[in-house]
């Protein structure tokens, strides 16, 4: 534990040396967010956040991933224009394996556990989560925006007597250009914790 521990702490002080070379406004405009009284604020999964720009301090505090995570993406961000075409995670640049795994996992936390929930309760735990439902092919689609420049979408088939239910978490195809597919995976891996409950990523 120790160990994992000191491994983070080494990840959050790179992030934050990383994002002290760069100029506050030049982020905030590639980042699609505001710039204020020397802090970055933007919503994240529902939250409206201040990110201090002089020690990367997060209020309200997010779970020590999360705040890795939009660090990252404060980082990162290169201003493209989202495309409106999705992608899976599998498709990410180098994404084969990790974002397989994550592909795989989604798929498998909707069929086991989101998918059998009444479509209400599931749609209350969307909505805590900041998601907006869209129309769609499937029987669910919610919107989260984890970033301004940074959406995903969970499509939802829910199951019948001769099918289980199915779906999958998308991206848009502008993805990689805020983030890397390992901060990929762990952004949709705490939207998947959220909303089963799970807590794996509290921390």
């Amino acid at each position: 534990m120790e160990q994992k521990d000191r491994q983070f702490a080494s990840m959050l002080a790179a992030a934050q040396a990383r994002l002290a070379r760069h100029d506050a406004a030049q982020i905030a405009r590639r980042a699609a967010v505001r710039y204020e009284d020397g802090a970055f604020l933007f919503e994240t999964l529902g939250a409206r956040v201040r990110v201090r720009a002089a020690d990367c301090a997060v209020t309200p505090p997010l779970s020590k991933w999360h705040t890795l995570t939009l660090l990252h993406y404060l980082d990162l961000a290169d201003g493209t224009p989202l495309t409106g075409r999705t992608i899976t995670f599998s498709q990410y640049p180098d994404g084969l394996v990790r974002g397989g795994g994550l592909d795989r996992n989604a798929e498998l936390i909707v069929r086991r556990d989101l998918g059998v929930l009444p479509q209400q309760e599931l749609t209350r735990r969307c909505k805590a989560l900041g998601a907006e439902l869209l129309p769609s092919n499937a029987d669910l689609c919610a919107r989260f925006d984890f970033a301004p420049c940074y959406p995903l979408w969970l499509k939802i088939w829910f199951g019948d007597e001769e099918f289980p239910a199915s779906g999958r978490l998308l991206l848009d195809e502008s993805a990689p250009h805020y983030l890397t597919i390992e901060d990929a995976v762990t952004v949709g891996s705490l939207i998947l914790d959220a909303l089963t409950g799970a807590g794996h990523w509290d921390a």
